[in-house]
């Protein structure tokens, strides 16, 4: 088994993001549980974390669907250097939580069977500005000794970090580090067929309780409420902004926040039906 998880990650390896994420589609399109077929016989589940929309939070409820050590939590980087990890135990996981974009090894391990794929969305102003605090508060990716000097109109004006410019539709469509000059029509167009076809609910960050109870309802359990996850450090929030500053944030998030209102449409009728 082994020795099969590291071919594939070899031929993985060898092929560009481009071919990786056209497999990955095909594969999930086929393999992705309805909405409506959600429940807790249907394994694995694999929670796809958009960074700073809740993800850690939602860990902790699916604690409460299944046994801890059916549960493997690792970050894609951690995930290809040592991609046996998914047969630790002899046996595929129940759930599969991380950071991981369309392009990842990860879909090309997973037995061909029905999954359970989850993720989050944002509101992309909201994102923006924690992202922020996250850097600012080196917080996140182990940012330098000057990262608490970073002001925030610095921060939203860089033009090289894709991840402040519709990065979370860029992370649904596999293009966080690829094709930057992409138009919106195309990138809007990506991210959308795959949240249509590949994946079997999206929530919104701004409703996670209703994401976990819907989750809930579906399956025949209860999850109880555990304390909120202590935030970090906020130096920014909403109403510092200035009407300038969201104008730039606006601009530069035109598909995410396309998306995230297609996204947050679709939950709420998914809650009412």
């Amino acid at each position: 088994m082994h020795e099969e998880i590291i071919n594939k990650a070899k031929n993985w390896q060898q092929r560009s993001d481009k071919e990786n994420i056209e497999i990955n589609l095909s594969w999930l399109t086929n393999n992705v549980v309805d909405f409506n077929k959600i429940n807790l016989n249907k394994t694995p589940w694999v929670f796809s974390n958009i960074p700073k929309t809740a993800g850690k939070a939602l860990d902790n409820y699916l604690t409460q669907a299944f046994v801890l050590s059916d549960i493997l939590n690792v970050n894609s980087v951690e995930f290809n250097a040592l991609p046996q990890c998914i047969y630790l135990k002899n046996k595929l996981p129940k759930a599969i939580t991380g950071q991981f974009s369309m392009s990842e090894l990860l879909y090309q391990l997973v037995p061909s069977q029905e999954i359970v794929h989850l993720s989050m969305m944002r509101d992309p102003v909201f994102r923006v500005i924690f992202l922020y605090n996250d850097i600012a508060t080196e917080n996140y990716h182990n940012q330098d000794d000057d990262s608490e000097s970073l002001d925030f109109d610095s921060f939203i004006q860089q033009d090289n970090l894709l991840e402040i410019q519709n990065g979370q539709a860029r992370r649904f469509a596999g293009l966080l580090d690829s094709e930057p000059d992409i138009s919106d029509k195309n990138l809007y167009k990506k991210a959308k067929y795959v949240v249509d076809n590949c994946f079997s609910l999206i929530g919104i960050s701004e409703q996670f309780n209703q994401f976990y109870e819907l989750l809930g309802k579906k399956c025949g359990i209860k999850f109880h409420n555990l304390a909120p996850i202590v935030r970090s450090k906020l130096k920014v929030q909403l109403s510092d902004l200035k009407d300038s500053q969201l104008d730039i944030i606006k601009e530069k998030n035109k598909v995410d926040i396309q998306l995230y209102q297609y996204v947050k449409n679709l939950f709420t009728q998914r809650m009412n039906g």
